[in-house]
């Protein structure tokens, strides 16, 4: 499954993200950086955010004053997509509930965060491409050879 892109950066910050982390075969860090790639302040600090030396997202990233509302929820979800994370209220660090749906995808980038979606559960997501038939398709069956007539 190949991905629908915001622009030309986002596609080029996933490509180059996925090829630098030898990612081709991970659908969390698919998910990941297709989600951190979605605006250009989430790439402009995505040292802020993802650690690459040790290969771990950074729970501080989501404290940094550049921080948006909506770079705030593509941060959370790629975070939540990369390894389950949804805050820690004993911390202080994020509180649960901004993890949930009503919270994450009151967004214009909600269609991108499909997309992440799909990719992190990519084996799920293939039944949805499978074409849907309207009709019975054993040759046993009524309307099997059914072909539209012009």
């Amino acid at each position: 499954m190949y991905p629908t892109f915001k622009d030309i950066d986002h596609e080029q910050f996933y490509e180059g993200n996925i090829r630098m982390t030898r990612s081709q075969q991970d659908p969390y860090r698919k998910a990941l950086f297709y989600l951190l790639g979605l605006t250009p302040q989430t790439r402009q600090h995505i040292r802020d955010i993802y650690d690459y030396e040790e290969s771990c997202i950074r729970l501080e990233g989501l404290e940094q004053g550049w921080q948006t509302s909506s770079t705030l929820k593509l941060t959370r979800l790629a975070f939540n997509l990369f390894n389950g994370y949804t805050g820690d209220v004993e911390t202080g660090r994020d509180h649960p509930r901004h993890y949930s749906p009503y919270h994450l995808f009151d967004t214009g980038l909600m269609p991108y965060f499909f997309e992440a979606i799909k990719l992190r559960y990519a084996e799920y997501a293939r039944s949805l491409e499978l074409p849907y038939f309207a009709f019975p398709t054993t040759e046993t069956e009524p309307y099997a050879s059914y072909e539209h007539e012009a």
